[in-house]
């Protein structure tokens, strides 16, 4: 799974890339963000427009419990995903992504980003509302696929990333073929990426040994 993943671009980048209309809430310079804490997300609402807002990173389904990361080719082929793949699709904008890694006693964090910036992860969401019905709770999950050669020796999945033609459809509420969206979740070149090796999350990018390739 994504042990954590950081948030780092400002709101004026993110809303720029991702073609926001309305800006909701957005917290920049988060350098982890771990599951149940909020992260942001960018949804489609009633009216078409393209929101940018935060939610809680576990997905609270109303039959199910907390779903962090969704593996592409379970949540495709649960039919009590179904709804949600169809009509409550997100993306969750990312300056990077962690794997813990742990050896005996020892661990270490890789962090993953991609060599062009801020970059965006499918995600799906849901609302959960207290039956009093004034409580409402926002909640979100990204979704993974199998790991490109340089996740792989850390971990066998990794997160979707969408370059910006699939961001584009994952968003468009129009579109709910199911072949289609899952074939979106795909593995990004690893060309297009780098890894750094830290001691842990807090560890400033720049003093990880770099263990990609550069070309």
């Amino acid at each position: 799974m994504c042990h954590s993943v950081s948030i780092l671009a400002d709101v004026n980048d993110v809303m720029k890339q991702f073609r926001i209309d309305r800006l909701l809430s957005y917290t920049a310079n988060r350098y982890e963000v771990v599951p149940t804490e909020s992260v942001s997300a960018i949804m489609i609402n009633r009216k078409g427009e393209r929101l940018l807002d935060e939610f809680r990173w576990g997905l609270m389904p109303f039959w199910a419990k907390d779903a962090v990361c969704g593996e592409r080719d379970s949540i495709f082929t649960n039919t009590a995903f179904e709804r949600i793949i169809k009509k409550q699709r997100c993306i969750l904008p990312c300056s990077g992504f962690y794997v813990r890694v742990t050896e005996g006693k020892e661990t270490q964090w890789v962090k993953f980003k991609m060599r062009s910036g801020t970059f965006g992860i499918a995600g799906l969401y849901d609302v959960w509302r207290a039956p009093s019905g004034e409580e409402e709770l926002r909640t979100c999950m990204m979704l993974m696929t199998e790991a490109n050669p340089l996740v792989s020796p850390y971990h066998g999945h990794m997160p979707a990333i969408l370059d910006q033609e699939q961001a584009e459809k994952w968003l468009d509420p129009e579109l709910k073929d199911s072949r289609l969206l899952r074939s979106f979740l795909r593995p990004v070149d690893d060309l297009l990426m780098v890894a750094n090796v830290l001691s842990s999350p807090a560890e400033k990018l720049e003093t990880g040994s770099d263990v990609s390739v550069l070309v």
